[in-house]
């Protein structure tokens, strides 16, 4: 489901063991309204009574579960509207930084797909180290490309009569931020305003959706010279960038907008900012997100800057 070390050395049988491998796991068994559902059913096959506190408790969860997933199904339907008909046969997939990492593997799902594929990306000369140069670049590839792409594909989405979803890809960091990535962050959480302020006006036009996708550390070049202890690899292990692409053309192809968020911890990442300024510093110390890169992102390579899957900027999925 995710690797959970990018050395070179083979890693050991529990670096595999993460806590979104737990989740996952627990979404088919646990977690899941038919199993938990069978635990009651199951206790009153034994006999068990109904004035029982183990038949009662296990109701009680069956209850909770059951009700939790369709609380989710609700939130979905009220929060993105219907979903949008999706002819695979009618689509054109646009996607930038289709060269390499993210963008290059949902390229080549969709053309296993029969979708028509129009791959972009941006070849970034050497410009020396002049101060402002690597500022432009990451800002021109993770935020004004955003802007570019949708002037030039919203109108003809909203005329098309079967419309279009729009996929922003930006990144965690974008919502919490940290030392020595001040540029890339920034351009990571104007991609998320843009995104945020676009999917607000086209929330009544319901043939456009609209997806953000705010993955963690992914199994890039960029962060290939990150390590991950025992205990940040269970609650923070890198993605496979298979895994995330996988994800986005699957919510593409079922018609959905919405936000994907994995590892599980980007998913509840924006709640720290509720919390006291204390508790976040001391939280941000813990997970060594400001220490883990002894360099800038942007600095890493320019080379990888451009065609990481975490630089890829936007996919347009548009039909004929």
């Amino acid at each position: 489901m995710v690797s959970s070390s990018l050395s070179s050395e083979p890693p050991r049988w529990y670096m595999y063991l993460n806590i979104d491998l737990l989740l996952h796991v627990g979404s088919y068994t646990i977690f899941h309204p038919f199993v938990a559902a069978m635990l009651p059913l199951s206790l009153r096959a034994l006999a068990a009574p109904y004035q029982s506190t183990s038949f009662i408790m296990t109701s009680l969860y069956a209850v909770l579960v059951s009700l939790c997933h369709l609380l989710s199904s609700v939130n979905q339907r009220w929060a993105y509207g219907p979903r949008r008909k999706v002819k695979l046969s009618n689509e054109i997939a646009v996607i930038t930084g289709g060269a390499s990492g993210l963008g290059r593997c949902i390229v080549e799902i969709y053309a296993m797909k029969g979708v028509g594929v129009a791959a972009i990306d941006i070849d970034v000369k050497e410009e020396g180290e002049r101060e402002g140069v690597w500022w432009y670049r990451t800002y021109r590839v993770n935020t004004l490309s955003h802007f570019n792409l949708a002037s030039l594909f919203l109108r003809p989405l909203i005329a098309s009569a079967t419309g279009g979803t729009l996929v922003t890809v930006s990144s965690v960091l974008g919502r919490l931020g940290a030392s020595n990535h001040t540029v890339y962050t920034g351009s990571k959480a104007s991609a998320i305003a843009f995104h945020t302020s676009l999917a607000a006006e086209l929330r009544s036009t319901s043939n456009i959706k609209t997806l953000l996708v705010t993955p963690g550390q992914l199994d890039t070049d960029m962060f290939s010279h990150v390590k991950l202890g025992r205990i940040r690899n269970f609650f923070g292990p890198v993605l496979e960038v298979r895994e995330l692409a996988i994800k986005i053309v699957n919510t593409i192809n079922a018609g959905e907008g919405g936000t994907i968020a994995l590892p599980a911890y980007a998913r509840w990442i924006a709640w720290h900012q509720i919390l006291p300024k204390a508790i976040q510093n001391w939280l941000k110390r813990c997970s060594g997100v400001d220490s883990a890169l002894e360099a800038p992102i942007e600095q890493v390579s320019s080379k990888t800057e451009v065609k990481d899957s975490h630089s890829e900027s936007e996919s347009e999925s548009e039909s004929d």
